[in-house]
């Protein structure tokens, strides 16, 4: 038997001293509740320790690019092409985008796609397109990276006809081992247009000493053919995969590195090389993609030709890189996401981190950039007490993490619907999601709505809880994260037995009796499209009962809007936060 909280006045009743059963007043932010109990207090917990989480020991993923998967759907092709909507690229002619098409986002099916790729841009946004003008197949995924500017990132244009053209660049030349990445790009600054309808390679010439980029068909390239290139040094998650009889099979060739083993989440990226170091050299005139087979990534060629034994390709995958943690105040500070303006940012309010002290923010909360750093803000402008505290996410980039934005074509009444691989078809998928006012610190739109995700129809939408319309333009993070090491995902519905008031007690290993765990939450309004269908149409956090030793769901109105019985919640918990370091891919 728990104990139970009567009401709520201004401040949350999760830390509360009971001397015969009278709460005692703060000072700061106003009287806990009351509390009944029919047992005697349990022996409190011990003090929460200092939150002893080590400095970050790798470069953040984002370091080299943004990256993330670009699927197309109905909303996005438009023949041949499917447009991306991403603010690095809008509007930008001049932006470099290397892409590698991925069969199996998330370790699910996609598209079969037979056609060669490149990019263009069409006067507003870039777009992933065939080569030979063959329609874009529904739900063909590609892997996007938008590299960081530097040296080795620029566009190559032939400048003669034939079936090479040759890169010069300091970091390629006299550099057999370079690993150069390439994706045609038909009107590069928005200027002319040429198509690169083959296969496409990269090679070292030693008597040049220069890299070349050329038509593994043996054709000519027609003058002003352009080419993203991407130009890196071999290190952990860059390297050269060569296919052996070892690990070849038919049409594919399987890739083994502790990045990509066992991680479908993985975002790889491949550009065939003809003659790694320079050596030897084989020819594999075919469309490739990349597919997960259940274990490991593999390279394969999409026609069902076989690939040659010696056949190379430079392969990129970026070094996870994520963190979790409490912020006090509006203001997040950490590497992660500190002049990171794609950084994807979850957030929950959280009570009282460690079971100490309690301030609540009675507000609907997003996340914005302001220039430098990310910042957790209240939408309808109400100021936030400086000791209000929440716990942050910022996972890996991977497949799993994304940014959803409601359009004319995908929003209707209160309802976005999300058009993904991970999500699509899955109603035991479990989604959190936190509102981001101006993704890429690019605009804005305000969503001052309580939001949950609903599942219907075979996909997932996010709703706002409350029933008004969801303003188009309005965007949002998703992660769709999965179990691992110190990690708990799962569904907490609140039930007579387990809440009472505006709270509901989350009963679970990683979290009970730990006052230190952290937990966020996006309420779920129809868990496994069961039609439960109970709105948490409140604002909500999270916070420590030190006399049950439990963590809690509640609703910040406090009393005049009491914990609904089947009211659902996506739950992520951390019960373990030194493990995030090792580094972690969210499993």
């Amino acid at each position: 038997m728990f104990t139970i909280f009567i009401r709520f006045v201004a401040a949350l009743a999760v830390i509360v001293s009971i001397v015969e059963n009278t709460a005692v007043a703060r000072a700061d932010h106003g009287t806990p509740p009351s509390v009944s109990s029919q047992n005697p207090r349990p022996p409190r917990v011990p003090d929460p320790q200092p939150l002893d989480i080590p400095a970050l020991n790798i470069p953040p993923a984002s370091s080299l690019g943004v990256q993330f998967v670009h699927v197309a759907t109905a909303a996005n092709i438009n023949a041949h092409t499917t447009l991306i909507d991403h603010p690095l690229t809008n509007g930008n002619p001049n932006a470099i985008i290397i892409v590698t098409e991925n069969r199996t986002p998330g370790g699910v099916g996609g598209a079969t796609d037979l056609g060669h790729i490149g990019v263009f841009y069409n006067g507003g946004q870039w777009g992933i397109y065939h080569e030979n003008l063959a329609a874009m197949p529904l739900g063909t995924a590609f892997n996007v990276i938008i590299p960081t500017a530097g040296t080795g990132v620029f566009v190559q244009t032939a400048n003669a006809s034939a079936n090479s053209t040759i890169i010069d660049n300091p970091l390629t030349n006299d550099n057999p081992n370079a690993i150069v990445f390439v994706t045609p790009n038909f009107n590069p600054g928005n200027v002319g247009g040429t198509n690169a309808n083959f296969p496409i390679s990269v090679l070292y010439n030693n008597i040049l000493n220069k890299w070349v980029i050329f038509d593994q068909n043996g054709g000519a390239m027609s003058v002003n053919t352009a080419f993203n290139v991407f130009v890196l040094t071999a290190g952990t998650g860059v390297f050269v995969h060569q296919a052996i009889a070892g690990n070849t099979s038919a049409n594919s060739t399987t890739i083994d590195n502790p990045l990509t083993n066992g991680h479908p989440n993985a975002i790889v990226f491949v550009t065939p090389n003809f003659n790694p170091g320079g050596v030897g050299g084989t020819l594999n005139e075919h469309h490739i993609a990349l597919f997960y087979n259940g274990s490991k990534w593999e390279i394969y060629n999409q026609d069902a030709v076989a690939i040659p034994v010696n056949a190379a390709f430079n392969v990129l995958v970026l070094v996870p890189s994520s963190d979790i943690f409490v912020s006090t105040g509006a203001t997040i500070d950490n590497a992660l996401t500190n002049g990171h303006s794609n950084a994807i940012v979850f957030t929950t309010l959280n009570f009282n981190p460690g079971g100490v002290g309690g301030t609540i923010n009675n507000h609907n909360i997003g996340v914005f950039y302001n220039g430098s750093k990310s910042i957790i803000f209240n939408q309808d402008n109400g100021a936030m007490l400086p000791n209000a505290a929440f716990n942050v996410l910022v996972p890996n980039p991977d497949t799993s993490v994304f940014v959803h934005t409601a359009t004319a074509a995908n929003t209707s009444a209160s309802d976005t619907t999300i058009d993904y691989p991970l999500t699509n078809g899955n109603p035991n998928a479990i989604i959190l999601v936190t509102p981001n006012y101006n993704p890429g610190g690019v605009g804005g739109t305000l969503d001052n709505h309580p939001i949950g995700v609903y599942y219907i129809g075979g996909k997932w939408r996010i709703r706002n809880q409350d029933f008004l319309a969801m303003p188009v333009g309005a965007a949002f993070n998703v992660s769709v994260p999965t179990t691992g090491a110190g990690v708990g995902v799962f569904v907490h519905s609140a039930t007579a037995g387990n809440s009472g008031a505006n709270l509901t007690f989350i009963d679970n290993p990683l979290t009970n009796g730990n006052p230190n765990a952290i937990i966020l939450v996006t309420p779920n309004y129809d868990p496994g499209n069961i039609c439960g269908c109970v709105p948490a149409n409140f604002p909500i956090g999270v916070g420590y009962d030190s006399t049950t030793n439990r963590w809690v769901i509640f609703s910040q109105n406090g009393a005049p809007d009491t914990m609904p019985v089947g009211a659902a919640f996506n739950v992520y918990a951390f019960g373990n936060y030194k493990q995030l370091y090792l580094p972690l891919v969210l499993r």
